[in-house]
């Protein structure tokens, strides 16, 4: 339903493998929480996948389902060159890596590991973008990738709203159900013709900011027949999008904009700040058609 971010696209390409201990030479310099500096040898890799744990973090481990939250540097490695290719320390903000959904090798990185904890892991062009490389990023066939991750948060597909109920008295408005995994009734009347946003939950965290990356789950139905065209929690994993920035329909952006972290929103959205005269063919939604969301505000950063 948007764009994937650069660091998605990149997950996409990595293969399956399995992981070793990391090349000689390799060495990463700096706490933990700030850039890390990463030495890199002038010779080739070794063409296999080393992960190395370079601290030990606390708290539950990274598992299935789980959205992690991490600061991270990659660079391409080919012998004669490394670079710097990405960096969300420069970016200002984490990047968002939904394990278990991810490739063997990310996923292989993040395995077990806990918030607060960095580690290392080397990836061959074979297990990487392979004969095609990516010119986007200027990495070659022959390139090696090398990432430093610290993890900040794992995010469970079962995370919500967090807060206290506020009562739902508009009957020309859909009824969101409680619990952890909402549903949504819509009723039987015309769809208001102007943006609606309700809170269902009142959170208790700070509010969120334009420009800021939310971590979310929401359910989006379409109000004419009620067919579910959007699910978070139907992909297994919480999702993530930096609010304000034309990622996500401007009625969805503008209810998250201003919330407390915690909160459940509905938001019922008209045409025109949903998909507009083109629709959306392909999620069975036309040019008339408003929409009905209900989204968990789980984090922001």
């Amino acid at each position: 339903m948007r764009r994937a971010a650069p660091w998605v696209l990149l997950a996409l390409f990595l293969a399956a493998c399995s992981g070793g201990g990391l090349p000689d030479g390799v060495k990463v310099a700096g706490v933990v929480g700030r850039q890390p500096t990463v030495t890199i040898p002038g010779s080739k890799a070794d063409g296999k996948l080393g992960v190395k744990t370079l601290h030990t973090g606390k708290g539950a481990k990274v598992a299935g389902g789980d959205l992690v939250a991490a600061n991270y540097v990659g660079y391409r490695w080919n012998g004669g060159d490394h670079k710097l290719i990405a960096s969300s320390f420069d970016a200002g903000r984490p990047a968002m890596f939904p394990y278990g959904h991810l490739v063997p090798g990310l996923d292989r990185a993040l395995a077990g590991q806990r918030p607060g904890g960095r580690v290392m892991a080397v990836i061959p062009p074979g297990q990487g973008y392979g004969t095609n490389g990516y010119a986007p990023l200027q990495i070659g066939a022959a390139d090696s990738l090398v990432f430093v991750l610290d993890v900040l948060a794992a995010y469970p597909n079962g995370a919500g709203a967090r807060g206290t109920p506020v009562p739902q008295s508009d009957a020309r408005l859909p009824r969101v159900t409680a619990g952890t995994v909402p549903s949504v009734k819509i009723p039987r009347v015309r769809a208001p013709a102007k943006l609606q946003v309700r809170t269902i939950v009142q959170g208790t965290g700070k509010p969120v900011q334009a420009r800021q990356l939310v971590i979310y789950h929401d359910l989006g139905q379409i109000w004419r027949n009620g067919k579910t065209f959007e699910s978070s929690r139907g992909r297994e994993h919480p999702d993530s999008v930096v609010v304000g920035a034309r990622q996500m329909l401007a009625g969805w952006d503008r209810a998250v904009v201003g919330k407390p972290v915690g909160s459940r929103v509905l938001v019922v959205v008209p045409p025109s700040q949903g998909y507009g005269a083109k629709g959306h063919a392909a999620s069975g939604i036309t040019k008339t058609d408003t929409l009905a969301f209900v989204i968990d505000i789980i984090a922001a950063y």
